[in-house]
């Protein structure tokens, strides 16, 4: 086995700009892991073989060409949630009605993975429309490499089980209320949600509403995290689709010191109890924090605040946009008042959400005053069995689940502000336990100084799962 599939995508883009391994050794080591593992994960919906061997051996090509220009990722694979348009692959958000929807060119962030140099290496499982755990009628249980009996979670939960497993090197994911953060707290990943409004592509591409869902990444490492925030801002493009991409570079951000912080720490949830693993492993950390030379204390905002603002849609015009209510027999039942009820939404009422949405947020940030970053588990339970929200709930038997659910990671997708997760913790039975970090808005290098300093301070490098190993 070629162990540099466990190295994170840094250090393999440097491996194949160096001619110590090729981008297609690498690539066909992932192929034939997927063939061996993916079958009990069902990690990826969909392998872009042929295109990612075109690509891989492109990338080794222009390496023995030696020139000085390579872009940062060249040769490294990547893996593509089946929300976003892959040229040639089919965008079905794992519901029945959209199996014939297959996407003519690639989506805006899609062009700058390519334009980085990655080979896309497929798109990976989600539950339907992302509302849930990664199980769905189309694309069957996605399984937790970590014990295949638990679920990944959701919504990118094919994306941490296909990264857990070495499927790929880094991992595209979703975050609507925790959806890249949990599932890289399930599978002992680095889950990265930016700050609404990061990722841009101007007003004329991407998403014209203001919707809770943001792109995110899965990643081994910290300093991955860093340097792909570079790519989701649009820093490597060659050709920028419009004037006011960032400029600035957060890739080598994480190895800076960062100073001593004002850091509250938390294990009360938004709703339901933590469990006492995930609140001692909290404890735990935040001594770290301390021992560090940051000023800890317990304190809990506001959720209430934030979370008046929970009901209002996370995507619009969300699964409506997609699904007609004529093919509402196609959609899962627990879906199908997501699309009547997106069929039916005005612009006035959301106009109101976002309004309402803003002023909660402005209530919220207020915490962020004189603290400059929040620790919290950031879900406040283990893995759950993957019976836990099966496909098949109704719409009662779904809500039910989820209002008992410890998630810390909603209410950052509502105020906008970056979050990430870090394994910094396992049970006694060996499952990782992930730690949130929220901080300010745009103020993602706060963040990834800290995160760098605790990847230090409590590495997690040397663990995998033993299943895939």
């Amino acid at each position: 086995m070629n162990d540099g599939i466990w190295s994170d995508a840094v250090a393999q883009a440097a491996a194949i700009r160096n001619g110590a391994i090729t981008a297609s050794e690498l690539l066909r080591e992932y192929l034939d892991r997927i063939e061996r593992f993916d079958p009990l994960l069902r990690a990826y919906v969909a392998v872009d073989t042929d295109r990612a061997i075109g690509d891989a051996r492109e990338a080794d090509a222009a390496v023995r060409r030696g020139t000085d220009e390579l872009p940062p990722f060249l040769g490294v694979t990547i893996s593509v949630k089946d929300v976003v348009d892959v040229a040639g692959l089919r965008t079905t958000e794992s519901s029945k009605a959209l199996v014939d929807n297959i996407a003519v060119v690639d989506g805006p962030l899609v062009q700058r993975f390519r334009e980085a140099g990655f080979v896309v290496l497929g798109k990976t499982n989600v539950p339907e429309f992302c509302s849930s755990m990664t199980t769905s009628e189309l694309n069957g249980i996605c399984r937790n490499p970590w014990d295949p009996e638990r679920t990944p979670a959701g919504s990118s939960g094919g994306a941490a089980a296909a990264l857990a497993a070495a499927l790929c090197a880094v991992a595209h994911g979703t975050d609507g209320a925790g959806s890249v953060r949990v599932p890289a707290a399930f599978c002992g990943l680095v889950g990265t949600k930016p700050t609404r409004g990061f990722t841009s592509f101007g007003p004329e591409r991407g998403n014209p509403y203001y919707v809770t869902s943001v792109d995110g990444i899965l990643s081994r490492t910290v300093r991955d995290a860093a340097a792909l925030l570079d790519v989701f801002a649009g820093v490597h493009d060659r050709d920028p689709s419009w004037p006011g991409r960032s400029l600035s570079t957060l890739a080598d951000v994480w190895q800076e010191e960062p100073s001593s912080l004002r850091i509250a720490v938390s294990t009360t949830p938004p709703m339901g109890e933590t469990e006492a693993e995930c609140a001692d492993a909290t404890a735990a950390v935040a001594d770290v924090l301390a021992s560090l030379g940051h000023r800890v204390e317990e304190r809990t905002p506001r959720w209430d605040e934030i979370l008046v603002a929970a009901l209002g849609p996370m995507n619009v015009p969300g699964p409506a946009g997609d699904v007609g209510v004529d093919q509402i027999e196609l959609v899962e039942p627990r879906n199908r008042p997501l699309v009547e009820r997106g069929a039916t939404y005005t612009v006035v009422e959301h106009a109101r959400w976002v309004e309402q949405c803003r002023a909660a947020a402005l209530d919220f940030l207020r915490f962020w005053d004189d603290i400059d970053v929040l620790l919290t588990p950031t879900c406040g339970m283990l893995p759950p069995s993957v019976d836990w929200a099966p496909w098949d709930q109704t719409p009662e038997e779904h809500m039910t689940s989820f209002m008992t659910f410890p998630n810390f990671a909603q209410p950052f997708n509502l105020s906008g502000q970056p979050a990430l997760s870090l394994p910094l913790a396992w049970s006694a039975g060996g499952l990782p336990i992930g730690m949130q970090l929220a901080g300010r808005r745009f103020d993602e290098a706060t963040l990834l100084r800290l995160a760098g300093q605790l990847e230090q301070a409590m590495p997690w490098s040397d663990r995998r799962p033993a299943l895939v190993a």
